[in-house]
């Protein structure tokens, strides 16, 4: 009897299940940055294997304040943790103001907006990103002055100069303003360009911790 038992305890073992990415059934929500898509974030989704997610598109043809009410009507007041990459970020803020954010990673996020867009809306007026974006833009003045009172992680991107932005930038955004507000923000620098940030390891990593790390409900 004793080979029937051995038999049985070996095709009955339980391999180890490793501890999931995500504990809590806290919903994530992703905001794209400007004229990209959901589609954006999907090396980053992969990685998380999170399945209670809220994709908040937007166009950045649309006005700044009419893309936030839809996302605020899309929200709801259930408790949510956001997650935004560049212009996704400033809609990050403006989400603490409106629904029940419990923690926030932005991304490549120019808080103090971006200088290249204050001229650049004389030289395309139509374009309406150049007029939310500008450094004295009313979303950027008006982010500014919301109180970030939950656990928040700004990933600095380091890498991909260009020279016109004058200062030290990753490309689109410069350093100064994506660390605008690192006294009350949790600043975190790779060495990654604007766009290289949506396909890193480090930045899954960042996310992850820091959605852990909120309380579990």
């Amino acid at each position: 009897m004793n080979w029937f038992f051995d038999v049985f305890k070996n095709n009955t073992q339980v391999e180890k299940i490793e501890e999931p990415i995500i504990k809590s059934k806290i919903p994530i929500a992703f905001i794209h940055g400007a004229n990209q898509s959901s589609n954006s974030w999907n090396y980053i989704r992969e990685r998380l294997d999170h399945s209670n997610e809220v994709l908040l598109d937007y166009s950045s043809t649309q006005p700044f304040y009419n893309n936030l009410d839809n996302m605020i009507n899309q929200i709801g007041e259930n408790p949510i943790f956001v997650v935004g990459h560049s212009l996704g970020g400033v809609y990050a803020l403006h989400l603490l103001k409106h629904c029940n954010v419990v923690g926030a990673v932005s991304i490549s996020t120019p808080f103090r907006g971006s200088s290249a867009a204050d001229w650049a809306k004389y030289l395309v007026p139509q374009y309406q990103l150049f007029r939310d974006i500008g450094r004295r833009a009313k979303p950027i003045l008006e982010g500014d002055t919301i109180n970030i009172t939950v656990p928040w992680k700004q990933i600095v991107s380091t890498t991909g100069s260009v020279p016109y932005l004058k200062e030290d930038n990753d490309g689109v955004c410069t350093i100064g303003s994506m660390e605008h507000r690192n006294g009350d923000m949790n600043c975190v620098r790779v060495p990654h360009t604007h766009y290289e940030v949506m396909c890193s390891n480090t930045v899954v990593d960042e996310i992850r911790k820091s959605y852990n790390a909120i309380k579990q409900t």
